[in-house]
């Protein structure tokens, strides 16, 4: 498995540590009859979905999607490193941002500097996926057709 993928899933298994975790918290505290604020609940939902699956899903589509030799010969038919280290850092920067910036915003009253923190994160995670989409789709391509002729 490339190093790049490897990357996108062993923060996938972090977050999914981190899931669980927070689940059991999250759980705890309802057992305890002290809840916790709904937007904590949201941002499990994001750690779990974001975090975990999604990671998980580029990391192994990274790995398993088809080479593409022509396109990138340099890289033996894979993708520029840049992009998808960009890519990373967006997923999860936006990712972790949001994780502090929700709460904070929601539960201290709006403060401006964690709307722009949303903002921020809004941007980031959404631009990881395009950028995923870009270096994915250089790798999924159409059959060659065989000669004529041949079947």
């Amino acid at each position: 498995m490339p190093h790049q993928s490897r990357i996108f899933v062993k923060a996938g298994l972090v977050y999914l540590a981190l899931t669980f975790i927070l689940g059991g918290v999250l759980l705890f505290l309802e057992a305890a009859g002290r809840p916790a604020p709904y937007i904590i609940g949201v941002e499990h939902a994001h750690l779990g979905e974001v975090g975990w699956l999604v990671n998980v899903v580029i990391g192994i589509a990274l790995w398993l999607l088809p080479l593409n030799r022509e396109r990138f010969p340099g890289t033996q038919g894979r993708y520029p490193s840049a992009f998808v280290y960009a890519c990373f850092a967006l997923l999860n920067g936006g990712l972790v941002l949001r994780l502090f910036a929700e709460p904070w915003f929601q539960l201290a009253g709006r403060p401006p500097l964690a709307a722009l923190a949303l903002v921020v994160s809004a941007i980031a995670q959404p631009a990881a996926i395009v950028l995923f989409v870009f270096i994915a789709w250089q790798r999924v391509r159409a059959p060659r057709r065989p000669a004529a002729g041949v079947h």
